[in-house]
């Protein structure tokens, strides 16, 4: 494959990439969800009271994404999900990662280009993969702990929609470098503000909303099938 150039062919300052859908091909907070569940450590009841935030504030979820509720964390201590974690990570590297994607991370790792996953899914998961592929940098959704309890909230801007843009450009802000000498990577219609920001965009199997607006604003658009890892 190409290694990821800018439209002139110069190697990005910065590769944004996100996790769930586009280096991944599947959810990692849907599959931890179900993996605490199966193992007892989420409860039937804690799962359902989990479910009741989103019907009970569905302006949030259409404003958010459906991510935003983090209150299935409550009642764990923080040191069974970063184990926990920790397990899911290594079982979606062997079995979920995309082709393309980290290929494309493989073959940037040799350059000045710096590598950075910025993604919604929860920052135990984001940094546990990470640990065991060619990205410089993680920022992900950091829960909020008080007195040694998840709080069920965020310690940061989430990484969706709009929020992505804005920490996309705090990045690079702190580090020098102007967004249109960065490229970015998505697959959802979410992912359309960090995209639309960066100086050129990769649409990795994208929905049918960002494969529309990737067509029309002429993104490379990959159909990324998944692999083991090796």
């Amino acid at each position: 494959m190409d290694t990821v150039r800018l439209a002139d062919g110069v190697v990005p300052e910065i590769y944004f990439v996100d996790l769930d859908g586009t280096l991944l091909s599947t959810s990692s907070e849907k599959y931890f969800l179900k993996h605490l569940v199966r193992k007892g450590i989420l409860s039937p009841a804690a799962f359902l009271r989990f479910l009741s935030f989103y019907v009970l504030h569905p302006g949030k979820t259409i404003r958010e994404g459906k991510g935003w509720n983090r209150s299935y964390l409550s009642g764990i201590p923080p040191e069974a999900v970063k184990r926990e974690a920790d397990t899911c990570a290594g079982i979606l590297l062997q079995n979920c990662l995309r082709v393309w994607t980290l290929q494309s991370l493989r073959e940037l790792q040799n350059t000045r280009c710096e590598t950075i996953l910025l993604s919604a899914a929860l920052e135990y998961i984001v940094a546990g993969i990470a640990e065991n592929i060619p990205v410089d940098y993680v920022q992900a959704s950091s829960p909020a702990i008080v007195n040694g309890r998840f709080t069920g909230r965020l310690k940061d801007l989430r990484p969706w929609g709009r929020n992505k843009a804005e920490l996309m450009h705090r990045i690079c802000e702190r580090k020098g470098v102007k967004p249109e000498d960065c490229i970015a990577a998505g697959d959802s219609w979410a992912d359309r503000f960090i995209m639309s920001e960066c100086g050129s965009s990769v649409a990795v199997c994208p929905d049918r909303k960002l494969r529309k607006l990737a067509v029309r604003r002429k993104w490379r658009i990959v159909e990324g099938r998944h692999t083991k890892w090796s």
